[in-house]
């Protein structure tokens, strides 16, 4: 079932019995996605295709805003097609191609760029910070191409207005509550018994979510995957010592 912000907000105080302020209630729950999105990596529905037509090579490609790490990225357009590209460091890049401008071809649509590197912008806003790829060869023409990266999804407190919940609040609630119960037990300095119950409630929530991505997501009914989804496993706290 569905769970709303302000349904979240609701059950996480009744179950603690306590009463938190919503810039509390902000923090725990940026903090409980930000952990969930943590374990599970490559999730598909947090990922994202841009097209970028008309690039020149020459320059640096600033990606999008919301843009955490790259997948791969495509040129298109091509006479043969399509051609991934393959990620590089950009000093070595550097080091084996130093020019800042090669003439193309006159066959360019027949010659794909090989390499790509992740660097960043130069502004010192950090605010307005994004990754750039550095293309090669750095052909004096313009390409077309496909990026495909994970990005950081809206957050469940930014619907408080009555929007549609996002896509953990709708699907995977209960990971999301217990997720959120751990931060706000951490908060209010609870009993090591009662952080170690929502932190083993929480790893029961997140393995439905973990067995998507590490199986189902991985596999169909005609050629399941042989290896089943490994459980996550939180850490017990640290037991008090008895005194003497």
């Amino acid at each position: 079932m569905a769970m709303t912000y302000t349904e979240l907000k609701t059950n996480v105080q009744d179950i603690t019995e306590m009463s938190f302020t919503d810039a509390q209630l902000s923090m725990f729950t940026k903090q409980a996605e930000q952990k969930i999105y943590g374990f599970i990596k490559d999730l598909p529905i947090l990922s994202k295709t841009t097209p970028y037509n008309s690039i020149a090579p020459t320059a640096l490609l600033s990606l999008e805003a919301d843009c955490i790490y790259v997948h791969d990225v495509v040129q298109t357009g091509l006479s043969t097609g399509e051609s991934f590209l393959m990620q590089k460091d950009l000093q070595l890049l550097r080091e084996a191609d130093p020019s800042t401008s090669k003439a193309a071809p006159e066959s360019a649509a027949n010659q794909p760029l090989t390499y790509y590197a992740i660097t960043s912008d130069a502004t010192t806003n950090q605010e307005a910070s994004r990754l750039t790829l550095a293309l090669y060869p750095k052909w004096n023409t313009t390409v077309s191409l496909i990026v495909r990266y994970q990005y950081q999804p809206r957050s469940i407190v930014d619907t408080d207005g009555g929007e549609e919940s996002p896509w953990l609040g709708t699907n995977y609630d209960s990971a999301l509550l217990n997720a959120v119960l751990v931060e706000a037990a951490r908060f209010m300095k609870a009993e090591p018994d009662i952080i170690q119950l929502y932190d083993q409630q929480f790893a029961l929530a997140i393995q439905p979510l973990a067995e998507t991505v590490n199986v189902r997501l991985q596999s169909d009914a005609y050629r399941p995957k042989a290896v089943p989804a490994q459980p996550l496993t939180v850490p017990a706290p640290p037991q008090a010592q008895q005194e003497r």
